[in-house]
């Protein structure tokens, strides 16, 4: 499965379930779900790691950067929810970045200005732990072997599944 579909996850349960069906089917996830950047800092690199749920999945990632043990991630998305959407990618971004470092983090550079004054405006560096671990494993785990339910929220209007969402309908 692609990283980037923590993020749906995270955003929607719904969501990242439609999400995981539908990417089950392809061949090459890295090719239809890894976007490519007009921002390039440090080098580019596909990482692959298999993480446990209660079942194996291999999870594929391209980080916008790569700097020796700082993976970089760019967002254009500011908000009273930014960065939280993006932590649970930001942190297997690290792990996976632990298979040529020792020790590895994430920085989230968000690319727009900040629009409330409360968040910081360089980004976020995101140094992973077991706990978050642990609780993206729960999350996959109910989003693939359980029932999970839709919740409106700002990203509803974006949403290629509102039209088959309880929430919408």
């Amino acid at each position: 499965m692609p990283a980037r579909i923590l993020d749906d996850i995270s955003v929607c349960e719904l969501r990242g379930k439609y999400t995981l069906e539908k990417y089950s089917q392809e061949r090459d996830l890295r090719l239809n779900y890894e976007r490519e950047t007009e921002i390039s800092f440090g080098e580019k690199k596909t990482f692959e790691i298999y993480f446990n749920f209660g079942e194996w999945a291999k999870i594929v990632g391209i980080p916008d950067g790569l700097i020796e043990n700082l993976a970089i991630e760019f967002t254009i998305t500011r908000g009273e929810e930014f960065p939280k959407y993006l932590l649970m990618r930001s942190v297997i971004y690290s792990y996976m970045c632990m298979q040529d470092h020792l020790v590895c983090s994430t920085l989230v550079v968000p690319t727009t200005p900040p629009i409330f004054e409360d968040l910081p405006l360089f980004g976020y560096m995101v140094v992973p732990n077991s706990r978050v671990l642990e609780y993206i494993a729960e999350k996959l785990n109910t989003v693939v072997n359980g029932k999970v339910k839709g919740r409106r929220n700002r990203f509803c209007q974006s949403c290629l599944y509102k039209r088959i969402c309880p929430e919408w309908t």
